[in-house]
């Protein structure tokens, strides 16, 4: 019974070390993160709002032509 229990600990263990590695890891990654100044990211917002809009606009038009084409068709 007290092998049982050595093992048991023996696992609570290096299961608490493979946790605590795996942090230490995160954290060394997020040190890597290089973070982009406002600069940037006001231009990458810019063009994100740009595009969703252009695209928004694309498929209303296309949108608008299939109905009147369906419409037409259907009268």
């Amino acid at each position: 019974m007290a092998e049982n229990t050595e093992k048991a600990v023996e696992k609570t263990q290096k299961k608490k070390k493979k946790e605590k590695s795996w942090v230490e890891g995160l954290k060394a990654e997020f040190k890597k993160i290089i973070w982009p100044d406002r600069k940037t990211i006001g231009k990458q917002t810019t063009a994100v709002v740009i595009v969703s809009v252009v695209l928004g606009v694309m498929i209303a038009v296309m949108d608008m032509i299939i109905q009147y084409g369906i419409d037409f068709l259907v009268r």
